[in-house]
């Protein structure tokens, strides 16, 4: 979905942490618009000439679908959107030995959901894969959210229908995960509601991130006065 601030880390971690000659493999649970997955996709397109990008949502948007088919991809350059329940999709992946090296977890806000999800990270990650879970902090940290009670997602018969739990929210999902899972740890590296999860000893970002490659929102003063700046030069 959106991971505000953490885009060119994850860039930076794909195209420079992992050796040249590694094929990166990129899960990504719950698409929304595709603000994270599409940037992605295209950084992917642009620094490895082999890949595998994989998504999936309960409703893919009609609007995402046309921009994912506009990527120009070649035939090693994998980009894969599934319209499928994650609970359902991700035990499928572990029984067919599906590994990842970076792995998105922003579905179902709740904490069933999450707690399911996580039950397959290990069996789906590498040694030196990262693993962002979003939410951990913010409104769903200690709330649930069901996507089958959202508005537009009623009739859905991919959206998991709500169970009832002693616990709450994304945040007790991830730490009672990470209390079972001792070689794990968390890693908050920015403002917001995302965390990052690594194995102990696996620490692969700059906690820094780098810069912008460059201006989407300027007026039309900046923009006109910009070809003229540059072609003094």
């Amino acid at each position: 979905m959106s991971y505000v601030g953490y885009v060119p880390l994850l860039k930076q971690y794909l195209s420079k942490t992992l050796p040249p000659d590694h094929v990166p493999s990129v899960l990504e649970v719950g698409l929304d618009r595709g603000t994270t997955f599409v940037p992605l996709a295209v950084h992917l397109l642009r620094s490895r000439p082999r890949f595998m990008l994989v998504g999936v949502d309960i409703a893919l948007q009609e609007q995402l679908l046309l921009t994912l088919r506009n990527l120009d991809a070649t035939e090693e350059q994998l980009v894969y959107a599934l319209e499928e329940n994650s609970l359902s999709i991700l035990p499928r992946m572990v029984q067919s030995n599906t590994k990842f090296d970076l792995v998105l977890i922003d579905g179902d806000h709740n904490y069933h959901t999450v707690s399911e999800e996580l039950k397959h990270v290990e069996a789906l990650t590498f040694s030196h894969s990262v693993v962002v879970v979003d939410d951990y902090d913010g409104r769903w940290s200690t709330r649930d959210l069901w996507y089958a009670d959202r508005p537009g997602y009623e009739g859905s018969k991919l959206a998991t229908a709500p169970v009832e739990t002693e616990k709450h929210g994304v945040k007790a999902a991830v730490d009672g995960w990470l209390a079972d899972n001792p070689g794990w740890e968390l890693h908050k590296l920015l403002p917001g509601e995302p965390v990052v999860l690594t194995r102990r000893g696996v620490f692969t970002f700059d906690p820094v991130a780098p810069p912008a490659s460059g201006q989407t929102a300027v007026s039309v003063e900046e923009w006109l006065q910009a070809p003229a700046d540059e072609a003094r030069k």
